[in-house]
């Protein structure tokens, strides 16, 4: 991992095309302006775990819920 240091005001570059720019410090908190291609997509991390974390649920649930109907078929039949 790279660490830079910025102070407020300050920016960094990604590539050629991504611009990352310290809007403000207060405390513990750092406000960021990130100015990418609109194709590029830009998003928490936090965010991105409970989005994958949720899709991964939601498929095994998906995975569980067609056994157990296979199952009652199967039950009903006999």
């Amino acid at each position: 991992m790279l660490v830079i240091s910025r102070k407020a005001g300050e920016s960094l570059i990604i590539g050629d095309q991504i611009k990352v720019t310290v809007i403000s410090i207060s405390g513990d908190k750092v406000t960021v302006g990130i100015d990418a291609p609109k194709d590029i997509r830009v998003a928490r991390e936090e965010l991105l775990e409970t989005i994958e974390a949720n899709i991964a649920s939601s498929e095994k649930s998906d995975q569980t819920d067609y056994r157990g109907i296979a199952a009652l078929i199967k039950n009903k039949k006999t």
